[in-house]
């Protein structure tokens, strides 16, 4: 809904707020709340209010969005009992929020830019879960497989965000509830990709959580049925996200993570890393900036094959429990994932489109 459909509304709230001010300032209002409440009662009165306001818009005070990323990365690295199976890589993980009155606009409702801040939350959560074995390995020096380059490069394994972009659906509501659904979408010899989807608190009913045995899911029988329910129904927004793996300036393959991390299948004898057969993978980065590629002297196909090798025998000694959860079952999930994301990274063409020359004018942010 446009501004100018709730120029009544917003004309009333300010009319509202400026009436119970002025009425407050009243000698003989001031003279009933004195009586009552004290000679500091209307401080207190007003006290009262801005503790009130600032609980419900604590998530946008300053610092909290560290504390609530942080939070999300932390639990899911030190204090998540529960290890990831290979068969739920694809699972999406729920973070739940709501819309306060300070993210909300002059159309009241949800600002379009406070959605990116919630879906940094959402993302960390994931991205901790996924990485939380991986990294941790290779930063204490578990780099067996690894081509010389890489173990030789300087710095610490890292994730690090390389792209994120937003497209909304439907609008929130002031104080209305969601959920935000987030799950890995694909990878490439670069890029880790996730999908993020806001949808309304309660809409769809998880059949169980694989994290959380201990609860159960929320599917009734006669719910179960309804297979074929559009859930794009409840979508507020969809988000789709990119990270980069680092060691100091070297890019990592993110498959190299992600077995490092117990998450994948059985390689099959003679499969390399990405890029294998995708015809929609992106435009492959330079050679020098994935660990298949750090080898000028050797062709990649062969550094490729043989880091594989190398990382099947040495990335994980604990016998699978996923058999129903196959290799092929994980590629093909990956690439039909993987053409969505091609058209995101194909967005990457818009840095080109910088023009210097004449343009419209300049204008400061505040005057």
């Amino acid at each position: 809904m446009s501004a100018a459909t709730r120029l009544k509304a917003i004309a009333t709230l300010a009319t509202t707020s400026f009436a119970i001010l002025g009425i407050s300032a009243l000698p003989s209002v001031r003279d009933f709340i004195t009586r009552h409440l004290g000679p500091n009662g209307l401080k207190n009165a007003y006290r009262v209010l801005a503790l009130i306001f600032a609980l419900l818009n604590l998530k946008n005070l300053p610092g909290f969005w560290h504390l609530r990323v942080l939070r999300g990365i932390s639990y899911q690295l030190y204090f998540q009992p529960t290890v990831q199976k290979p068969k739920h890589l694809f699972a999406p993980m729920i973070t739940s929020s709501f819309n306060t009155l300070y993210d909300c606009d002059y159309n009241f409702h949800k600002s379009n830019s406070t959605y990116f801040a919630d879906l940094d939350v959402a993302r960390a959560n994931l991205m901790g879960c996924i990485i939380r074995t991986g990294l941790a390995r290779l930063n204490r020096g578990d780099e067996e497989g690894l081509p010389e380059d890489t173990t030789a490069a300087k710095g610490t394994y890292v994730l690090a965000l390389g792209g994120v972009s937003c497209f909304f659906q439907r609008q929130i509501e002031p104080l209305q509830q969601f959920e935000i659904y987030t799950r890995l979408l694909a990878w490439d010899r670069k890029w880790i990709y996730c999908v993020s989807h806001i949808v309304k608190k309660g809409a769809i009913k998880p059949d169980s959580y694989a994290l959380q045995p201990w609860k159960r899911g929320r599917k009734q029988a006669a719910e179960a049925k309804k297979e074929d329910e559009d859930l794009t129904k409840h979508i507020f927004a969809t988000s789709v996200a990119r990270y980069v793996f680092k060691k100091g300036r070297l890019t990592i393959n993110p498959e190299i993570v992600l077995e490092r991390s117990r998450l994948l299948p059985p390689r099959p004898v003679g499969v390399g890393l990405p890029p294998r057969t995708e015809s929609v993978a992106p435009t492959p980065a330079p050679a020098a900036e994935t660990p298949a590629m750090n080898s000028a002297a050797v062709s990649p196909e062969a550094v490729v094959a043989e880091v594989s090798s190398k990382l099947g025998s040495a990335a994980d000694d604990t016998p699978r429990q996923d058999e129903d959860w196959t290799w092929n079952d994980m590629e093909n999930e990956r690439l039909r994932g993987l053409e969505i994301a091609s058209h995101f990274d194909a967005l990457g063409a818009a840095h080109g489109e910088l023009r210097a020359g004449t343009v419209l004018g300049q204008y400061g942010d505040y005057w």
